[in-house]
């Protein structure tokens, strides 16, 4: 089993962050992943924990970031796809995730910017939203999600600040 953690627009609160690190100190992640809304916030995460991380920009992010709009990352035998989302229509963002992710041979599709969690499993390939640990929109108090990949697929679980 090897665990991925996945946190997105955290804008700026970086006390935040840092509860969000402490809290997965102990979990063994292998990797970071932060889908955009401020590239600053995953230089500082890449700075206080020796796990590596993988960003995306985002709609909010420096004109002229070091993070690309989307990535294609190796993990294991598969790829996992990150995207901010904002390009992304909304009226179909699930479905269009999953049909690029699929595309280019990834079984995770990562996408923030909406401040909402949640996932969707369409077999093959598991789409997250993390939400956001800062400024949630969906009444949760703030979240934050880890992937699990076990026997070739992933499963997610979110955490909720307000419980930590």
């Amino acid at each position: 089993m090897h665990r991925i953690g996945i946190i997105s627009d955290t804008h700026g609160y970086l006390n935040r962050i840092d509860e969000v690190l402490a809290h997965t100190r102990s979990m063994g992640l292998r990797l970071w992943l932060h889908a955009g809304d401020y590239g600053d916030d995953a230089r500082y995460m890449m700075e206080r924990t020796r796990v590596p991380v993988v960003a995306v920009r985002g709609n909010n992010d420096r004109v002229q970031p070091l993070e690309p709009r989307e990535q294609l990352i190796p993990f294991e035998d598969t790829y996992i796809y990150m995207t901010h989302g904002d390009r992304i229509r909304p009226y179909n963002r699930v479905q269009e995730m999953i049909t690029l992710a699929r595309g280019m041979g990834a079984t995770l599709a990562i996408a923030g910017h909406s401040h909402h969690h949640g996932s969707f499993d369409a077999g093959d390939c598991l789409f997250i939203n993390p939400g956001s640990p800062s400024l949630p929109r969906d009444g949760s108090g703030g979240t934050f999600a880890v992937a699990e990949y076990v026997d070739g697929h992933f499963k997610v679980k979110f955490y909720y600040l307000r419980d930590l």
